[in-house]
């Protein structure tokens, strides 16, 4: 009995990398989100933007992570979760490395479009990664781990943007987020597919995406809490 407690506590390599990715994921994608929110207001006066005009690029930012985790979701469903998120940390990263070179609005609205995709697939991702490699005892403590990466990019956010805008201006802050692309070399090197999803994949009647589908709404109580 004791063994088998201490067995299920104890994390093996593959879930150290799980872990340690997605905080790290969780944390760069959470500094690329506040750099806009830090930046705002230089942009603002630099760009001459109205107030609407500046509200809808978190607006705009927001529906690319709806559409991100919906359209990531399905893939990584198709190629795996550990390829799924790497795409999603590049496509961020990229996106928010080109905010550098943006001198008008609209450029500003496609690309955070853009990295608003890549940070929405980024996050459902993650979390799947977690809930797949870890036992259902331990989902709770991992996802607070990985939630706290957020955390920890928020502060760095604020104390790069603090000494990077007052020096060399808002364009460079962005260029900081490409620095996420080195993270998936470590990602596709070292994290590995769980056992569940590669089971699920060598099934061929049924694929985890429609397994899913049909729990989320095999009850009424289920498809209430499912579509709220």
């Amino acid at each position: 009995m004791d063994t088998m407690v201490k067995h299920r506590h104890s994390l093996s390599k593959n879930q150290k990398w799980v872990i340690a990715s997605t905080s790290s994921g969780f944390a760069l994608e959470n500094m690329d989100v506040l750099f806009l929110s830090f930046a705002m207001s230089s942009m603002i006066a630099d760009l001459h933007l109205s107030g609407g005009a500046a509200g809808f690029v978190s607006t705009i930012t927001n529906l690319g992570m709806l559409v991100g985790g919906i359209a990531f979701g399905i893939l990584g469903d198709k190629i795996g979760r550990v390829k799924t998120f790497s795409h999603t940390v590049i496509i961020f990263a990229i996106a928010t490395a080109l905010m550098a070179f943006a001198n008008n609005i609209y450029m500003i609205y496609g690309l955070r479009f853009l990295a608003g995709i890549g940070a929405g697939g980024e996050y459902g991702v993650g979390i799947a990664l977690i809930a797949e490699n870890f036992h259902k005892e331990q989902i709770g403590k991992m996802t607070s781990v990985a939630a706290i990466g957020g955390q920890i990019g928020a502060i760095l956010a604020a104390l790069i943007a603090a000494w990077i805008i007052p020096t060399a201006g808002w364009h460079m802050l962005f260029l900081v987020g490409i620095i996420p692309v080195v993270l998936t070399i470590f990602i596709r090197k070292h994290v590995h597919e769980s056992e569940q999803f590669l089971e699920a994949k060598a099934s061929e009647n049924n694929s985890l995406l429609s397994d899913v589908a049909k729990k989320m709404f095999s009850t009424p109580r289920l498809a209430w809490q499912t579509l709220g």
